[in-house]
């Protein structure tokens, strides 16, 4: 579709006639010494015209005044070059033809040259005046002073843009970056003042408002290091970020707006390739059951799934409120696919019977449980009846019903669990496993580790500790946890959907465990406090059900590759017992007893595994520099 042609933009074209016929005669007073005689000056007059047409038909064809000139770029600079010289070019040809050679041939040469550079600098100008214009006039409240951490192409993208938008407050004083051949280089006329190792220095100099990382990779790293860099620096300029690619491409209108920091930044985790058109493959048109749907997992398993178009979206919650809010959430979303809401208990034949008979769903993720340690190892009963019967009676009804596939949302504490939670959901992938021998269903679980920001998780439990003033508690200043976003988990569980063959555990890479202290001090330090001077930080040693580390496998040698960079495979184990039929039933028969010996010992036959581990720390608040004095 033809551009119109307005009126500005036909001032640029006759600015650049009156630059190419400029540029034309001052060729000609250079080529003869700034003297211009009469047989000269009509040849001027001749051939003036040849030029002008050639130069404005080449300037259509390289699309020269389709652009917006005060956002001139390298690409208009190669589309002027083309048009200048193929326009000299042509009527070059044109003029020595028609004059049988009787032309001075270096105004020939020179002509292009003073046009290229004339038509240049004009667009150079609009584009300055456009950027003084703007913040001369539209600029509102004090500016404030940074710095960019990163002199690289995301660093030079984001110093463009607080340059060129309209009223921004942001003055840039330099840029930080670790490579050493830029200290000392400019970016558009901003110094690279050094690297992170000499910050402390930079900010004695140049003292900043807003530090600014403007990197997209080992984000985690680069964020722990300034923040302890500005440890104990009063006033302390405050720590923002740019997006990542991933980020704008979720939120494409908020292009490199810089944030705040979140937790999520503190590790070093790179994006998540996702084999979408697989999963949509998997997804696309089909019914989907989502239990647990009104869970942290359980909602962005629904939000994700919405993606890929299915027919219809079954949610089974039995938290009546967190339904009627996943309900509204997703019908917003919604474009053709039906979503149903199911107030209900997965431990419920009856009502499960009637959602698989109703709906037929084909692929059932599978979220419900109940994840939190310490609530379990004090309701054992619970635990078991959710987390396991549970899972049972909703892998049956899969198989029963002919679902395509069943995944078990799994966790980290079920390798040799050391509490009920992770007993019960090592029980559930035995379930699973034990359908998966004789089922045409496809029947995987997929284990991960700690959600970042999930209901009732350690971070949540940091964040209120420390908008409450303190103190941050935790179990032992040596205790390590994997951590994911569940963004990325949930990506991830669904490309284990599309991959699964049936029978597998599929096991989520985590990156490095990070240690619980750093994780709490870095919150503090996030929050624009200092650890043990604004927020104490104290001990109160490791519960029942809690270990110090965790771990994804109980063997690194059982694992092998997935054909996924992010997600491992189990090699085949030995599955569940022969007899675990009979084992589920006398579960149910002892989870209406109230003997919780008599059901702790028959979860520990399920699951050999399963021994409580020792408690080293007893449970009352302790120091950290105590415990940190105190032996391992």
């Amino acid at each position: 579709m033809p551009t119109p042609f307005s009126f500005k933009r036909m001032v640029v074209v006759a600015s650049d006639v009156v630059i190419v016929l400029a540029a034309y005669v001052f060729a000609f007073l250079l080529r003869f010494d700034f003297k211009m005689s009469g047989e000269n000056l009509g040849l001027i007059i001749h051939t003036l015209p040849y030029v002008l047409a050639a130069h404005l038909l080449t300037s259509r064809m390289f699309a020269l005044y389709h652009g917006m000139y005060h956002y001139s770029s390298f690409a208009d600079l190669m589309n002027i070059t083309k048009a200048v010289f193929s326009g000299a070019l042509m009527s070059a040809a044109v003029i020595l033809f028609i004059l049988q050679g009787q032309f001075p041939r270096s105004v020939l040469l020179l002509h292009p040259i003073l046009a290229f550079l004339g038509i240049c600098a004009v667009r150079s100008i609009i584009r300055q005046a456009k950027t003084y214009f703007k913040s001369r006039g539209l600029s509102s409240g004090e500016s404030k002073s940074i710095l960019l951490m990163g002199a690289g192409d995301m660093g030079e993208a984001l110093l463009r843009q607080m340059k060129d938008a309209p009223g921004s407050p942001y003055e840039v004083v330099g840029f930080i970056d670790d490579d050493p051949t830029k200290w000392g280089m400019r970016i558009h006329g901003h110094p690279v003042l050094g690297g992170r190792i000499s910050l402390r220095a930079i900010l004695d100099k140049h003292p900043v408002d807003e530090i600014v990382i403007a990197i997209a990779s080992k984000r985690g790293e680069i964020v722990r290091s300034i923040m302890e860099a500005l440890e104990n620096r009063d006033p302390r300029p405050e720590l923002k970020i740019a997006p990542s690619l991933h980020e704008m491409l979720k939120a494409p209108g908020e292009g490199l707006s810089i944030r705040s920091i979140n937790p999520a930044d503190l590790l070093n985790r790179e994006v998540v390739l996702l084999d979408r058109a697989r999963i949509s493959q998997s997804l696309a048109g089909k019914v989907i059951l989502v239990s647990g749907a009104g869970g942290t997992i359980g909602s962005e398993l629904c939000r994700q799934v919405l993606a890929y178009g299915p027919t219809k979206v079954v949610l089974i919650e039995n938290h009546a409120t967190s339904l009627f809010y996943r309900d509204a959430e997703l019908r917003q979303k919604t474009r053709g696919t039906a979503v149903v809401p199911v107030l209900g208990d997965v431990r419920d034949n009856g009502l499960v019977e009637r959602v698989f008979l109703e709906h037929r769903p084909q692929i059932v993720l599978h979220a419900a449980a109940h994840k939190h340690v310490h609530q379990l190892e004090s309701n054992l009963h619970e635990g078991v009846s959710n987390n396991l019967l549970g899972t049972h009676t909703m892998a049956a009804a899969a198989d029963r019903f002919g679902a395509e596939a069943f995944l078990l949302i799994s966790t980290d504490k079920a390798v040799r669990p050391a509490g009920v939670m992770g007993a019960t959901k090592r029980a559930a992938e035995l379930v699973v496993r034990s359908f998966a021998r004789t089922s045409r269903t496809r029947f995987i679980s997929v284990r991960f580790g700690n959600v970042l920001g999930s209901s009732g998780s350690v971070l949540k439990i940091f964040q209120e500790q420390i908008a409450a003033g303190g103190p941050v508690t935790l179990t032992d200043p040596r205790a390590t946890r994997f951590f994911m976003t569940v963004e990325e988990a949930v990506g991830l569980i669904l490309q284990a959907v599309s991959m699964a063959r049936g029978g597998e555990i599929f096991v989520l890479k985590m990156g490095a465990p990070v240690r619980i202290l750093d994780m709490a001090q870095n919150l503090i330090r996030l929050s624009g406090l200092e650890p043990g001077r604004d927020i104490e930080i104290k001990v109160t040693g490791l519960r029942p059900g809690e270990k110090l580390d965790e771990e994804l496998v109980e063997n690194s040698a059982d694992v092998v590759d997935s054909g996924h960079p992010d997600i491992l495979v189990l090699r085949p184990e030995n599955g569940a017992p022969e007899d675990l039929d009979s084992l589920i039933l006398q579960m149910e028969l002892l989870c209406r007893n109230p003997d919780s010996a008599a059901l702790m010992r028959a979860l520990q036959d399920l699951v050999p595994t399963f021994r409580a581990l020792p408690i080293d720390l007893p449970h009352v608040d302790v120091p950290l520099g105590d415990a940190l004095s105190r032996k391992p």
